[in-house]
Order: C-alpha cells, then sequence, then structure tokens
C-alpha cells in the first residue's frame, strides 16, 4: 500500500515540531533558570546566615552576590557620605578604605559598585535591600555576632562621617549624618 504524501498536512506537522521544539526549548531554560536562582539563593543563605527567602531573592534580584555583598554591607556608609547631598574626597577615601580593610581592591565587583554609589547616589530600592539584610540579620545572628556586626559598621560609619571634618573640625559630624548614624544603629538593634 502505497502511502501519499499530503503537502498539507508535512507542512502543518513541521510548524507544530517546530512549535514545540520551541516550547521544549523555553521550558528547559526556565527549569535552568530556576536552578540557577535556588543555587545561588543557596550559596547567599550559606555566605550570610540568612534564610529568609524573600530577603535573598531581594538580594539577587538587585544583582547582589557573595561576590559583591560586602558592597551592600556597607551601603549605610555611603549614606553617611551621602547625608549631606553631595561626597566629599575624605569621604570617598574613607569608604574605599573600609573596602581595602576587608580586602577588596579596584578591580573587585564590591569595589566597582561602591565607587559607582559613590558618584552616583544609590538608589532607594539599595538602601531597602539593606534595611531587610539587616533586619534578616538582627533575627538570624546569635547576640556576639551582632553586636560585632554593629560595633564595625557603626565605628566605619562614623570614620566616614568624621572624615570630611567640619567647619574647623568644631563638630566633625554634621546633624544630617549623625541622622543617618543613628538609622544604622537602630536598623542593627534587635
Amino acid at each position: 500500500m502505497s502511502r501519499t504524501t499530503n503537502p498539507l498536512a508535512d507542512r502543518e506537522r513541521s510548524l507544530e515540531s517546530a512549535f514545540f521544539r520551541k516550547v521544549d526549548a523555553k521550558l528547559l531554560d526556565d527549569i535552568k533558570g530556576r536552578l540557577a536562582n535556588d543555587q545561588d539563593l543557596e550559596k547567599l543563605a550559606a555566605d550570610t546566615g540568612i534564610h529568609d527567602h524573600d530577603v535573598l531573592q531581594e538580594l539577587l534580584d538587585l544583582n547582589f552576590t557573595p561576590r559583591n555583598l560586602l558592597a551592600l554591607w556597607l551601603v549605610p556608609l555611603t549614606q553617611v557620605a551621602w547625608a549631606d547631598g553631595r561626597v566629599e574626597k575624605a569621604e570617598r577615601e574613607a569608604v574605599l578604605n573600609a573596602l581595602s580593610k576587608h580586602g577588596y581592591s579596584g578591580d573587585s565587583p564590591a569595589w566597582q559598585l561602591m565607587e559607582s554609589w559613590l558618584d552616583h547616589k544609590p538608589c532607594d530600592e539599595v538602601l531597602t535591600a539593606w534595611k531587610d539584610y539587616a533586619r534578616a540579620l538582627v533575627e538570624s545572628a546569635g547576640e556576639k555576632r551582632l553586636i560585632l556586626l554593629r560595633r564595625e559598621l557603626r565605628d566605619r560609619a562614623r570614620e566616614v562621617a568624621e572624615a570630611a571634618g567640619g567647619v574647623f573640625h568644631i563638630h566633625p559630624v554634621s546633624p544630617a549624618e549623625e541622622v543617618v548614624l543613628k538609622q544604622i544603629d537602630d536598623a542593627l538593634t534587635p
């Protein structure tokens, strides 16, 4: 029995196959993306000690990774530097010095991100992410670790605030900087 070919039926099968190949490829890409996201979430959770899925996802959505996470931790330093509406040269150096003390150099993603924030004030979403990060740290860090983290960040933030020196060094920290320093302390207080 010979089979007759129907060009329209062949074309229909070809189009149908092409459609399902595209659907399959899209599904595979979605699965790979979810797996990569899940792995990134696990790595971020391991590196930060935070297990709040929403906070971790927020960090990933803002492109924070373990390689540049220190920059997020130091967001308050940029807030202090920007408190008076502009970043002074000495404040910039104090912020970058804080990164340097943690072993980061100019070619690291954290350094580059921090320089960008010193050139252009970080958007509100970054500050919100830091506050969520701080809240999650308060909930997940032990008391001793939290005290050390709070002291470290407060000391670094005060160094930035005092870097510009104020007028004749009489008031090295401006009222606007004092407000930001208090907000940092409050965010890291249980």
